[in-house]
């Protein structure tokens, strides 16, 4: 019977001292992704921005709201494009888990109306990501506020 004690008490100090492993959990770039949608502006590309959007993703922007990745490139991205510079982001806070992230932000940027004249808006944004089955991120949602 000691001896039955005796294993067991050593294999329960040989399991208690075995070193447990902690899977990491790979999260989103959420600096890459923030850092694409202002090159994607800044360097007016339709097609980066239309495809940074889930197809059914939903954008407010001021007074509006867009459903679907297809109004989304007529109604608000091809309108403002060609006006859009220097876009800049400051992040206020952000989140992250494997498949799902979220981003509050500042953001400043060079409006050119069609006379010439450089306006400066500034707002804040919010943008939430999930990852679909081929690995992208995606925007699902978008919230943008001029202040």
């Amino acid at each position: 019977m000691k001896k039955l004690l005796i294993v067991l008490l050593v294999a329960v100090v040989l399991i208690s001292c075995a070193k447990l492993t902690v899977q990491s959990i790979a999260k989103a770039p959420i600096d890459s992704l923030v850092a694409d949608w202002c090159n994607g502006f800044n360097n007016h590309d339709a097609e980066a921005i239309t495809n940074m959007f889930e197809t059914d993703a939903i954008l407010m922007d001021d007074n509006i709201i867009i459903t679907n990745q297809q109004q989304m490139l007529h109604e608000w991205i091809d309108p403002n494009l060609s006006h859009v510079s220097n876009l800049k982001a400051e992040q206020l806070q952000a989140w992250s888990t494997s498949d799902r992230a979220g981003y509050a932000g500042k953001y400043s940027v060079d409006y050119t109306l069609d006379d010439g004249t450089v306006n400066h808006p500034k707002g804040v944004f919010m943008v939430n990501w999930t990852k679909n089955a081929e690995g992208e991120w995606k925007i699902t949602t978008a919230c943008i506020n001029p202040f």
